[in-house]
């Protein structure tokens, strides 16, 4: 039996000290404002990113009829097979059963696409719209001094400025022995 909790506590206490990092800093530099980005009342309130994301739905439900049809047409395949085994001498039944196995094949082949067309269609669609939000969003926080701004539904950073960066002080300390 092996236990994971060892491989966790070194990265909590990792993600623990990192945060408090990122509060030292802030706190340094607490003469430069904060900001907060709400990126799902972006998502629901900006016209461009709802028809991005409806499109995209739209590529899904489209995906999901075509899987549909594949395997309706694989399951009809097999239940006219079964009811005519009997019936069909051995070679067209060899046939019948090679072309079920063919086209058995070509379903899964098919599915295993579906994840990486989804993601291609997601990335034609929604990442225009998260470079745009991206580049106002970098454009606000240098002009109005900002030093950090975070999205709130994501809990990501979106904008950060220079001074809040504490990575080359961090790698320091650790080329120093941790200090």
């Amino acid at each position: 039996m092996t236990m994971q909790i060892p491989t966790r506590v070194p990265m909590l206490a990792l993600l623990f000290l990192l945060g408090t990092t990122l509060l030292a800093g802030a706190a340094a530099a607490a003469d430069r404002p904060l900001g907060v980005v709400d990126s799902q009342r972006i998502a629901d309130e900006y016209d461009a990113a709802r028809d991005a994301q409806e499109q995209y739905q739209k590529f899904l439900r489209e995906l999901e009829l075509e899987v549909a049809d594949k395997e309706k047409s694989l399951t009809q395949l097999a239940e006219e097979i079964e009811s005519q085994k009997m019936l069909l001498g051995e070679e067209a039944l060899a046939t019948k059963v090679q072309q079920f196995e063919q086209q058995r094949a070509e379903y899964f082949q098919f599915r295993e696409t579906i994840d990486q067309r989804a993601e291609t269609e997601y990335t034609a669609k929604i990442t225009p719209i998260l470079d745009q939000v991206k580049t106002i969003v970098d454009r606000i926080g240098k002009e109005r001094g900002f030093g950090l701004i975070v999205d709130s539904a994501a809990m990501t950073v979106l904008y950060l400025d220079a001074d809040f960066d504490l990575t080359d002080e961090v790698l320091s300390a650790l080329a120093r022995g941790g200090e």
